[in-house]
């Protein structure tokens, strides 16, 4: 389908004056377009969060499926080792990942505003600007990664062998970067223009790819197997770049409410502007707010200087993560729903979107905090057989069960403002939050007054009661209906 709009002036998108034809319409009586058309907003919700939900799921499965098969590697001396490894190195991937997102936090915004004020011609040169942006940031952070691989093991007190382990696994790691790049921005970039379930499809191929080449390069006959860490990261290398080659083909072929074409990939200033100034709030909150401050939670654990234990922080971290899958999945309908609606002129069915959001991820979260705080060791199992971990592991699940609650609210109440380009408050709501409270009181707990791990879980599980609170009140505050994007 030819893209025959021309891009809107800025002013325009968003505003419920921008078109004459939309003036005698009443903000209540728009619809939005495409798959959302005609839904009911609880059906909107299920729509758009149904396939993130699935997609993180997939998401959740490389990274488990990593740790899963150091957890498991001959000799058992070996498991713990190269379990710490992958533990920093996910902090890692997970940096790369932020500033890959911050790129489609910034494109998904513009889409959603310029979809639901009906400026295609907008959608797609916001799509091309930000395949662009993707490419230079992939290179940019790959070539970081690469360069500072070793220290940045060394920082988080890993030594010998897992210190080894880690920089070849982030060394192949980064060399894919801008692959993974094109693949988280390409999938914002739909998720903004309301199209959950491309991003879904392409997340599954990608999982087969790493499931069964991570496999076979640990685990397969020689000379294809026995290639352990090494062999995990270059499964997940080549999962990243057909990722990225199946999105980028999707999108050249998409007959849905954007596409890709080829003269929008010529570099265009003033959209790459209003990406970047959406964005860059969001990287500064996600690198400085919070990996910066999470990294350093990292390097707190690393110095308990107890074996084993930043993996068993790890195995932790990826346990907790199959609750907030739904919470990000429900983050992301309610960031597509508040800015179409916004695009619409309607923040008051934005509200309700949100809050529609908000109760399901509420039910979700808090149902698997519950088996958190009474089965832990049926998660634990599932990743790891070693004693050592196991044991570290089981207290910091049981800790985070209660407060799963609170961490909906601040994930879908974010998704919701960054979805509305009110990306400033949120980055500064993060930052003091970590910085005042969860890294001070993970050191006092964990450290200074010696309760060790769980210490630690007990800081950073207060830290998010607190955020939690603070983006709601900034919600019901209602400053993100104002924001101009």
């Amino acid at each position: 389908m030819a893209d025959t709009q021309t891009d809107q002036p800025a002013a325009l998108v968003g505003e419920p004056t921008g078109r004459q034809d939309r003036d005698s319409v009443l903000p209540s009586a728009r619809q939005l377009q495409g798959r959302l058309a005609g839904l009911s907003i609880p059906r909107q919700v299920f729509a758009l969060a149904l396939w993130p939900l699935l997609e993180q799921f997939m998401s959740y499965m490389v990274g488990t499926v990593d740790l899963a098969l150091a957890g498991h590697l001959d000799p058992q001396s070996l498991q713990v080792s190269a379990t710490d490894a992958l533990g920093v190195t996910s902090y890692v991937t997970w940096l790369m990942h932020m500033i890959h997102m911050a790129v489609g936090i910034g494109s998904a915004a513009l889409i959603a505003r310029a979809i639901g004020g009906r400026h295609r011609g907008l959608a797609n040169a916001a799509l091309g600007q930000s395949l662009i942006l993707a490419v230079v940031a992939g290179v940019v952070v790959g070539a970081l990664v690469f360069a500072g691989a070793h220290p940045i093991g060394a920082l988080a007190g890993l030594t010998d062998q897992s210190l080894m382990l880690s920089v070849t696994y982030l060394r192949i790691v980064a060399v894919a970067a801008p692959f993974s790049a094109i693949l988280m921005v390409g999938a914002a970039c739909l998720r903004g223009a309301g199209d959950t379930r491309t991003p879904f499809v392409v997340m599954v191929v990608v999982n087969i790819v790493n499931v069964a080449t991570s496999y076979l390069l640990v685990y397969g006959p020689d000379p294809i197997g026995g290639h352990g860490v090494a062999g995990i990261a270059v499964g997940t290398v080549i999962a990243w770049c057909v990722g990225a080659l199946t999105i980028l083909v999707m999108l050249m072929r998409s007959s849905g409410p954007i596409r890709l074409h080829r003269h929008r990939l010529r570099p265009h200033t003033h959209t790459l502007r209003r990406i970047i100034r959406v964005g860059t709030p969001n990287m500064l909150e996600s690198v400085a707010g919070m990996w910066v401050a999470n990294y350093m939670v990292l390097m707190i654990v690393g110095r308990l200087a107890t074996q084993g234990v930043i993996g068993a922080h790890m195995i932790a971290i990826r346990i907790e993560s199959l609750s907030f899958l739904s919470g990000y999945a429900l983050s992301t309908a309610a960031a597509t729903l508040a800015g179409q609606y916004l695009g619409l002129g309607d923040p008051r069915r934005a509200r309700h979107a949100v809050m529609v959001c908000w109760a399901a991820a509420a039910v979700i979260m808090t149902t698997l905090g519950v088996a958190f705080l009474t089965v832990p060791e049926v998660f634990v199992g599932l990743i790891t057989d070693a004693p050592l971990l196991v044991e570290q592991s089981v207290t910091p699940i049981r800790i985070c069960g209660p407060i799963q609650i609170f961490f909906a609210t601040q994930m879908v109440l974010a998704g919701a403002l960054r979805g509305t380009g009110d990306t400033r408050a949120a980055m500064w709501m993060t930052t003091v939050s970590v910085y005042l409270i969860r890294l001070p009181s993970a050191y006092l707990l964990g450290i200074a007054w010696g309760w060790g791990l769980p210490g630690v879980w007990l800081a950073l599980c207060g830290e998010l009661v607190f955020r939690g609170v603070i983006f709601a009140a900034r919600f019901l505050h209602g400053g993100w209906v104002k924001v101009q994007v």
